[in-house]
């Protein structure tokens, strides 16, 4: 088989689709199998980011949020037939209709991967948003869907939230296990001379690692930690990766200015960089209030680290059941007493804690798990081909 995979954009900031498709790329190598990347990227921003991703065929620059990209068809008219299937990422933009169009003119089967973004919380959240969204439905976006091989869901979780979302009841759909390959950096030690070259004090580390924005509930983390701090002077916050700048300048409004030094902002953290720093945490937090998986939170399982996050996120009820970490509704007063709880856990029970991370990312989380789902897919549209 050769397998393509298109996406909107490549760059690392966009979070889990991008890792996912990096993850994935450790077992299309381990069994020899061909892939392509297609993106609306230019060539000069690939060479930024394309390190552990398959060969990229960048297409870019596209235009507008809609990222409309006319050399992306031209592309596709002239390569697909190159390819057994296609796997899309994400819905909403224009690589999406791209595919579709021509993926059905030579009857090459595509499957969707959604990522979270049928899930009710941003029709909530962004009603003007949610508008244009059921215009587009209408006009197009369900036509993809309905004549696509099948939509590819990450949980249960996903599938039933997406189903409150949009009228899905008659498109084929999939279960696929989530998953990643986890922390390379074994045994899991602290590194104190990467915590020196980040400043960090020699405190406990509450850490939160991923894209600064409004989705991700920081605002609540924040004022959580900043209540913990009049408990035990021993923590110190890392909010580590890109930001949406309008949303970071809300957050330093909520900043006193006596208690800056006790929060570090390293900026984005990639490859090893990231595993030193989940490597020298005590906790992982995330107040997110809407996450389709959540790699970064599974990346902390893999370093041995419970968790501290919301009923929000779609893993939720597997961490709990394991008892990796401890859940919370999506509000500060919620999170702050999981983050109490926390803090106030003696020595047998965080330990415990932390054995119970590593064996539920072993069991649920593993990218063994991901490959084992998709490649059952795989091998029914090789034998229809």
């Amino acid at each position: 088989m050769k397998i393509l995979h298109v996406i909107d954009s490549c760059h690392p900031k966009i979070g889990g689709p991008i890792e996912g498709i990096k993850q994935l790329n450790m077992m299309y190598r381990k069994y020899n199998i061909s892939v392509n990347l297609l993106s609306s990227n230019t060539s000069t921003e690939i060479i930024k980011f394309k390190k552990d991703l398959p060969k990229i065929y960048a297409t870019g620059p596209s235009l507008g949020k809609f990222s409309y990209n006319k050399k992306m068809l031209i592309w596709l008219q002239e390569k697909i037939n190159n390819y057994s299937l296609v796997f899309i990422h994400g819905i909403w933009q224009y690589h999406n209709y791209a595919v579709w169009k021509i993926a059905k003119e030579n009857n090459i089967p595509f499957f969707i991967f959604p990522h979270g973004s049928l899930d009710p919380w941003f029709n909530q959240k962004y009603p003007l948003k949610y508008i244009k969204k059921i215009i587009y439905w209408y006009l197009l976006q369900y036509k993809i869907l309905s004549d696509s091989s099948g939509l590819i869901f990450t949980s249960n979780s996903e599938l039933r939230l997406a189903c409150k979302s949009f009228n899905i009841k008659k498109i084929k759909k999939f279960i696929v296990r989530y998953g990643i390959n986890g922390n390379p950096l074994y045994p899991f030690k602290k590194d104190m001379l990467f915590e020196k070259k980040l400043n960090l004090p020699n405190k406990k580390l509450i850490l939160y690692i991923g894209r600064i924005s409004e989705k991700k509930g920081i605002d609540i983390l924040i004022k959580s930690f900043f209540q913990i701090l009049k408990i035990s002077k021993d923590f110190h916050l890392v909010i580590a990766g890109p930001s949406d700048k309008k949303y970071l300048k809300f957050l330093y409004t909520l900043i006193p200015a006596e208690l800056t030094s006790n929060i570090s902002w390293p900026g984005p953290l990639y490859g090893d960089d990231k595993w030193k720093l989940l490597n020298s945490c005590s906790l992982f937090c995330s107040a997110s209030h809407q996450e389709n998986f959540g790699i970064s939170i599974v990346e902390a399982l893999s370093s041995k680290k419970p968790v501290l996050t919301t009923n929000k996120v779609n893993i939720f009820k597997t961490i709990k059941k394991y008892n990796a970490g401890i859940i919370t509704n999506d509000n500060y007063k919620s999170f702050l007493n999981g983050f109490k709880r926390f803090i106030y856990l003696d020595k047998k029970d965080y330990d415990c804690m932390k054995k119970n991370s590593y064996k539920c990312f072993q069991e649920k989380f593993h990218l063994n798990n991901y490959f084992i789902d998709l490649k059952k897919i795989l091998i029914k549209t090789n034998k229809r081909k």
